[in-house]
């Protein structure tokens, strides 16, 4: 028999090895990706998460319904237990809150039309990827009736003094664009704005706002033309080719060809033997001098900035 000694060993060195392999098994789960499984936290578990008081426990349930997500998983569900936490004090929380927004605003947008006035708060928040998400947000939601506000929020965010917050309102222009198209002629004003922007962040995303609501107002490059040239090397990949096809097309449509006037006979030069002899060459090359003289070739001038 075992000593009561023996046997308080073993159960011990039994519930210390049962807690190394759970310990191990919840490790293997989290290496695996099982945190964002769906099986993992039921929906009503992540609903009683975001209805606690506690902010590690709302954003613990915030970042494992982005996990969720990301993996491509339908979280529509959850959309009226997130949208009460836009108002969350915790920045981290709030952040998350307006990434799920983002995503599901258009499917949910009577719920999301309830949180339009908390939106128009976050557009003065001292955070800049607050002001941001809450423009982001806001033009997200495909709604007629918040046009105007939409259209207020794009205008003041243009004045940023944060350049993402004037790149996120470049990119919230032709959202607006396409949902109501009798907007043009404000969004337009605002587009000359962000164009004379200097910062590298902004220019590329307001040239795609100029290429898609008004490709054809080529009067708003004139003065920034030699601007996006200067800044082209700096700005991201993604804005550098946008600004080099709109440069492309611009260049092909507002420059002068040089060649326009020019009196070289290409036809005589193209019937010219390869091998000539020395007198024709002499009297070629005077006829081109006469030529010259009598003409002499235009100078051809850039657009004045």
């Amino acid at each position: 028999m075992l000593s009561s000694g023996s046997a308080a060993i073993g159960v011990s060195a039994l519930a210390s090895t049962a807690y190394g392999n759970e310990r191990t098994e919840v490790a293997e789960y989290a290496n695996e990706g099982g945190f964002f499984h769906a099986d993992y936290k039921k929906h009503d578990d992540l609903k009683q998460m975001l209805d606690s008081n506690k902010d590690s426990l709302k954003l613990e349930a915030m970042k494992r319904i982005i996990g969720m997500i990301a993996k491509g998983r339908d979280a529509s569900d959850l959309f009226p237990a997130v949208v009460k936490n836009v108002v969350s004090k915790n920045i981290e929380v709030k952040k998350l809150v307006y990434v799920y927004l983002v995503r599901y605003a258009e499917e949910q947008q009577d719920l999301a039309l309830l949180s339009i006035s908390t939106f128009q708060r976050a557009l003065k928040d001292p955070n800049q990827l607050i002001r941001a998400s809450a423009l982001r947000v806001l033009s997200s939601i495909r709604v007629s009736m918040i046009v105007p506000i939409v259209m207020l929020a794009i205008r003041d965010s243009a004045s940023d003094m944060s350049p993402y917050v004037r790149k996120t309102a470049a990119h919230a222009i032709p959202k607006l664009y396409h949902l109501d198209p009798e907007q043009k002629d404000e969004l337009i004003v605002v587009i000359e704005k962000l164009l004379a922007d200097r910062t590298t962040l902004v220019v590329g995303s307001a040239v795609m706002a100029f290429e898609e609501v008004c490709p054809e107002r080529t009067e708003l490059i004139h003065k920034n033309y030699r601007k996006l040239c200067n800044l082209l090397a700096d700005v991201d990949e993604w804005g550098q080719v946008l600004i080099i096809n709109m440069l492309t097309r611009y260049a092909r449509t507002q420059f002068l060809d040089p060649n326009a006037d020019d009196d070289y006979d290409y036809q005589a030069a193209e019937n010219k033997p390869f091998y000539e002899d020395e007198s024709d060459s002499d009297a070629s090359e005077s006829r081109r001098k006469e030529s010259s003289v009598a003409s002499p070739r235009k100078t051809y001038t850039l657009d004045v900035d």
